[in-house]
């Protein structure tokens, strides 16, 4: 007589479920193949679907970007790393239909929150031109840059880290 309770799945130490009972029994392979098949597709398509928010972030953390000078306008709190700009869902349409929008080349002026600093970068991928930012930049096109002589709507990836 055979106690095996699956026919083709081995008792040994894989995963296992406990029933209403109580009992434990093996999951059987077919089981979790799905599972893994659908994360797997919700990753992906997560991934192609563009934009996404950056937040949420504590209120305490990191700095904040306005599409405006002045600190004025729509804006985003930023607390990780960004490495590509045009991923991170914003005012600024990504193409002329006006489809989307992303913070690429679209940043004015640059609240730091105490403890914090940030370094930006002309492209994506934390490429290109660089600036370090200490302190509050109230208008970023009174920055000297390698973008049409300055920094503003010219930033594509940043940095963010806690002060020592």
């Amino acid at each position: 007589m055979s106690r095996e309770r699956f026919p083709g799945v081995r008792s040994g130490g894989g995963p296992r479920y406990r029933s209403p009972a109580g009992l434990l029994y093996p999951v059987p392979a077919m089981r979790t193949a799905p599972r893994v098949l659908c994360a797997a597709a919700v990753a992906l398509l997560i991934a192609a679907c563009g934009t996404a928010p950056l937040g949420p972030t504590p209120l305490d953390e990191g700095i904040v970007v306005y599409i405006h000078s002045g600190f004025r306008g729509t804006s985003q709190q930023v607390g990780a790393d960004v490495t590509d700009l045009t991923k991170a869902e914003g005012p600024c349409a990504i193409d002329e239909n006006g489809g989307g929008g992303s913070w690429n080349d679209c940043i004015s002026s640059i609240r730091v929150l105490p403890g914090w600093t940030a370094r930006i970068y002309g492209d994506k991928n934390f490429r290109g031109a660089v600036l370090d930012v200490t302190s509050d930049i109230p208008d970023l096109s009174a920055i000297d840059g390698d973008c049409s002589g300055s920094y503003n709507d010219c930033i594509s990836s940043i940095r963010v880290m806690r002060t020592q």
